[in-house]
């Protein structure tokens, strides 16, 4: 490990407190073994969905203890993740959720009810012998609690909060309620998505910044308060408005607009540096391959590919700004040639040929049939009490000279309640019961 890595690490075995009262213990590594670069951090996460809780998957998947503090109750009436797909076989059940049983990978679970002051009590136990508190909850939330980072500081002085709130902890739009859909249109993602001639339409019908640009510049802010108090002994409060993050997706159309003084117009697929740059229809049924040309070279490895070097003479195409001037007579060639070969012949022959070519997969290809990914090993089956198996994906980054990262299957709701209570809260028995008579734990 490096040594910005090492210092995130404690010592000892198992649960780094075992041995303590439960308080934090110096930082250090043991020498000679091999751990994951977050072991040691104990994270108490206050998350739905997937921007928060793709940032604790993060740490959890590389060795942080990550405890997602869950209820039920919040869960029926506002979401949360658990709720399961349509097409699942028990409709009632909070471990069939599509979202918690995606990025709760690695984690323990806590079903505490935060309304009742008990619960109030044990989370603030709990941030005691944290490190680390993930807020990605509506702006209000924990501060109605009284979770502030003040009062979690003068509990903890070394803790790390990390807030996400949509628009920001200041400014008129701070309470604004929102969702990624209402992030992508506020951050010009959608304008610059589509057709000239068509409304707006959203660049991703999954949830781009939720799994995008939100929970990475969030785990880099961590690490980097991770390291800061490594060196300093402080804490540190993060705050990441997910509306801002998500404005760093629109690459240069910013300063395309500042430099012309007009605004960029949707162009679909075309790429103003490429030609031809598209998605093309292939043999079969909704197949495609996606095609992108930037020079000369490549136009006539595409051309000698097809065989048709007799476009290389046709005044339509002969440059790039001619060949974008007509573009929709190039599409239709180049897809004449297409439509009559597989959509892995398409991408194969132009590879071979130096031309840049993706099929366009969809997730039955990404699972069952894609060999790079089957090579790499970025797919992981783990048995699950309740969905039977679940598929766990790898982060496109391993150490090569270091640890994998562990493949646990997301908890069951509440699983973990007695382990965070009695063993690393070292709660009696009969206070635990007390909670669970109470409706404080579910």
């Amino acid at each position: 490990m490096t040594n910005a890595q090492s210092a995130f690490v404690r010592g000892g075995s198992g649960d780094p407190r075992d041995e303590s009262d439960g308080s934090p213990r110096q930082v250090g590594v043991v020498p000679g073994e091999d751990r994951l670069p977050f072991t040691g951090i104990r994270v108490m996460e206050f998350g739905v969905n997937a921007a928060g809780p793709l940032v604790g998957k993060l740490l959890a998947d590389f060795g942080a203890e990550v405890i997602t503090i869950e209820n039920r109750e919040h869960i029926i009436y506002r979401g949360g993740g658990r709720q399961p797909s349509a097409k699942s076989a028990n409709l009632t059940s909070m471990n069939l959720g599509l979202f918690a049983n995606k990025y709760n990978f690695n984690k323990l679970s806590l079903a505490l009810n935060m309304k009742r002051p008990q619960g109030l009590e044990v989370a603030r136990k709990l941030v005691s012998v944290s490190d680390v508190v993930i807020d990605s909850f509506r702006p209000d939330a924990l501060e109605k609690w009284g979770m502030t980072y003040d009062e979690l500081a003068r509990i903890n002085p070394r803790i790390i909060m990390l807030r996400m709130p949509t628009m920001g902890e200041g400014g008129p739009y701070r309470y604004f309620r929102s969702t990624s859909w209402i992030l992508m249109g506020l951050a010009g993602l959608n304008w610059a998505s589509g057709f000239k001639d068509r409304p707006p339409v959203c660049p991703c019908a999954n949830s781009l910044p939720d799994v995008h640009c939100n929970p990475f510049h969030a785990a880099f802010a961590l690490v980097g308060a991770l390291y800061h108090r490594s060196r300093t002994g402080k804490g540190q409060f993060i705050e990441l408005s997910q509306f801002e993050s998500t404005v760093c997706v629109t690459e240069t159309a910013v300063f395309e607009h500042l430099a012309a003084g007009k605004l960029p117009e949707r162009t679909g697929n075309r790429l103003a540096n490429a030609a031809p740059h598209g998605v093309y229809r292939c043999r079969g049924d909704d197949k495609w391959c996606a095609i992108a040309v930037f020079d000369q070279t490549e136009w006539e490895a595409l051309c000698r590919t097809m065989g048709r070097d007799d476009l290389l003479k046709d005044e339509r195409f002969g440059t790039l700004g001619q060949r974008q001037e007509h573009a929709d007579d190039l599409d239709r060639v180049i897809e004449s040639w297409t439509g009559k070969r597989t959509d892995l012949e398409v991408m194969e022959s132009l590879q071979r040929a130096g031309v840049a070519a993706g099929m366009v997969q969809n997730c039955e290809d990404l699972v069952v049939r894609d060999p790079q990914l089957r090579e790499t090993g970025h797919w992981v089956t783990v048995p699950h009490p309740e969905a039977g198996k679940l598929i766990g994906e790898g982060w496109g980054f391993t150490f090569v000279n270091g640890p994998e990262p562990r493949f646990e299957r997301p908890p069951l709701l509440g699983e973990h309640n007695d382990h965070v209570l009695g063993h690393i809260l070292k709660m009696p028995e009969d206070e635990i019961n007390h909670l669970i008579i109470d409706g404080v734990i579910d």
